[in-house]
């Protein structure tokens, strides 16, 4: 019997020694990861804001380790800034912390408003204008809406080319034929009416200005025959 019960004690405490090496283990390793240091940190998909801003802005800029990083802070603390529209976070074992940025895009300066347009209609203080055209003049609250829609899909190297746009409904005396018009001043010095029905076809303008053999004119793009224009020299 006394035999049995030393068995039984040895096997207790070889159960407590293997669980406390269990332990041990899986706190050392803990221990390991939670004080692992940040060695880099990797920002992608930024154009309009710097990594200083960004680590700045994150609270990074002590790189704290690595696994202490509070993600939901980092990315509210991302997301007051004007560009951002989303942030996604990735940490590694190798101690790289890589912030996926997706930017808003600005579209034009709101001359009356002095603001810079941002693709969602978000509106910024900003004089940055940065290779966007201008919105000269005021637009009615139920046609701005349709515009900034239509702007927002442009092509980005079209949409470059625009120096300025100003709404200008079509008339005749007093009578309005085309209250969605615009007639946008290029930088190449073409003028360009398009209404919001053809804005699409703006997308085009590179094609068509290679027919144009270098000359300066208007060319009418609110027609809705087809995909016809019209263009005439100054």
């Amino acid at each position: 019997m006394k035999k049995r019960v030393q068995t039984k004690r040895r096997l207790k405490m070889k159960n407590f020694l293997i669980l406390s090496l269990v332990v041990l283990f899986f706190f050392a390793i803990f221990f390991f990861l939670w004080n692992l240091p940040t060695r880099a940190i990797l920002i992608t998909g930024t154009s309009y804001l710097s990594d200083q801003e960004i680590i700045e802005t994150a609270g990074l800029k002590e790189f704290p380790p690595i696994f202490q990083i509070h993600r939901s802070r980092i990315r509210k603390n991302l997301l007051a800034l004007d560009y951002i529209d989303r942030v996604v976070i990735h940490q590694n074992l190798l101690g790289i912390l890589t912030l996926e940025i997706t930017e808003e895009k600005p579209i034009f300066y709101h001359r009356t408003k002095e603001k810079l347009v941002l693709e969602t209609g978000k509106m910024i203080d900003s004089q940055e204008l940065q290779g966007v055209p201008i919105l000269v003049n005021y637009v009615p609250d139920e046609l701005y809406e349709r515009m900034v829609s239509q702007i927002r899909k442009m092509d980005s190297q079209v949409l470059h080319l625009i120096s300025e746009i100003e709404y200008q409904p079509w008339k005749s005396g007093d009578v309005t034929i085309d209250d969605t018009r615009f007639v946008l001043r290029m930088n190449d010095g073409n003028l360009v009416y398009v209404n919001l029905i053809n804005w699409d076809k703006l997308n085009n303008y590179m094609t068509i200005y290679s027919t144009l053999n270098n000359a300066k004119g208007v060319l009418q793009l609110d027609s809705s025959l087809g995909n016809g224009i019209t263009f005439t020299p100054f």
